[in-house]
């Protein structure tokens, strides 16, 4: 019975992987009914910089990975789930807040707050920053999202995150987006996938249940 159910893809386990930190709200969205509807499938989730996502997903320790930056190579393919815009936020008492946008000399004297990334993989310094040769005052990181935005909240710091995490906690924390430069960066995050591979019932699923929460 065990494997009946396994094959027709009510039965199993979905293993995410995951290379971006503030998607875990979003993911919330569609676990909750992802978990209803599939009672007897398994979730667990794995965070980037525990392990590779590229390689985790070649070596079949993922099903699935997420992540706004997808490394083409073969055997993997690549499904865009929405786009979002990159911000700057502070706080509404920064010296910065009544500005439209920010230009990369602005964060010359700021303490740029960041999850536990390589720098170079961060869109902050690899799009913004760098290629204006600018260094910023100072470069924390914050594993925790909720404490990076009280972080920044109480004037500690600057950071760069999708519009729509910081917009939902825009008015409880007092915080304020910015666009970075005139044009703004604008990521897709997408769901990585082994080519060529059967998907059980419950992966496609989550895929249906992923595209149609769009934030």
């Amino acid at each position: 019975q065990v494997i009946a159910k396994m094959a027709e893809g009510s039965q199993g386990s979905l293993r995410i992987g995951m290379e971006c930190h503030p998607c875990y709200q979003w993911l919330l969205n569609i676990v909750g009914p992802f978990l209803k509807e599939f009672p007897k499938v398994d979730l667990d989730v794995r965070q980037r910089f525990q392990f590779g996502g590229v390689g985790a997903l070649l070596g079949f320790d993922i099903d699935v990975l997420i992540t706004p930056d997808p490394l083409y190579v073969t055997g993997l393919e690549y499904l865009p789930v929405f786009d979002y815009e990159h911000v700057l936020v502070m706080a509404k008492s920064h010296h910065l807040a009544d500005k439209t946008y920010v230009l990369p000399q602005d964060l010359s004297n700021e303490n740029v707050i960041t999850y536990p990334v390589e720098p170079s993989r961060l869109d902050i310094f690899s799009q913004f920053c760098t290629p204006a040769g600018v260094a910023v005052k100072k470069h924390t990181q914050i594993e925790t999202t909720e404490i990076l935005l009280q972080m920044v909240a109480s004037g500690r710091g600057v950071a760069a995150l999708p519009r729509w995490l910081v917009e939902d906690n825009q008015q409880t924390l007092g915080l304020v987006p910015l666009s970075l430069g005139k044009k703004g960066i604008f990521k897709t995050i997408n769901l990585g996938f082994r080519v060529n591979e059967s998907r059980p019932a419950y992966l496609s699923r989550f895929i249906e249940l992923a595209e149609g929460k769009l934030i």
